[in-house]
């Protein structure tokens, strides 16, 4: 079972699992709860412009060494821009405003939804002291270092068609 849960949250049975609409779900046999298994939340902001893109090299996980736009889960309850400016503060210490979604990004079979936004800079100091992060910079658009994950590269390219349209009223 591909869970967070071994016991029932209602009645604390252990779960087994069940075909539920044609997908392997965790299923208490004694409450017939179907425990549904939500994708995680990340945020993401790109900051800068088409010379220059801020992104964190990682620290941890199989992208460790690679770079990706600052980015984090979204805590429960917390509104998901609000994460993205969170975020992008504490892997860089720059302070931004959240502007415009770029896109929401998933993949099958991964349980990560990526909601990326644009974002300007207005305030704060760069630096690298977040454990999760190796290494900050700003990059040209056109000179990137490798990146982390598959889908990066069209979220910059779709970012960066963004900032040469004018957006409509």
């Amino acid at each position: 079972m591909t869970s967070d849960f071994e016991r029932c949250p209602t009645c604390r049975t252990p779960l087994t699992t069940e075909t539920v609409d044609g997908l392997w779900r965790p299923f208490c046999p004694t409450c017939r709860n179907i425990v549904n298994l939500s994708p995680k939340l990340v945020a993401a902001a790109l900051v800068g412009d088409a010379d220059g893109l801020l992104l964190v090299k990682r620290s941890y996980g199989a992208e460790k060494g690679l770079w990706a736009p600052p980015g984090g889960y979204v805590e429960q309850g917390e509104v998901v821009e609000e994460a993205a400016r969170r975020e992008a503060y504490e892997e860089t210490g720059i302070e931004v405003a959240i502007k415009d979604l770029v896109g929401l990004y998933s993949t099958e079979g991964r349980p990560i939804v990526l909601a990326a936004f644009s974002a300007d800079v207005v305030g704060g100091e760069l630096h690298d002291r977040s454990p999760e992060v190796q290494e900050v910079g700003f990059f040209p658009v056109n000179n990137l270092p490798p990146l982390a994950f598959a889908k990066d590269r069209s979220i910059i390219d779709t970012w960066v068609k963004q900032l040469d349209t004018p957006l409509q009223s």
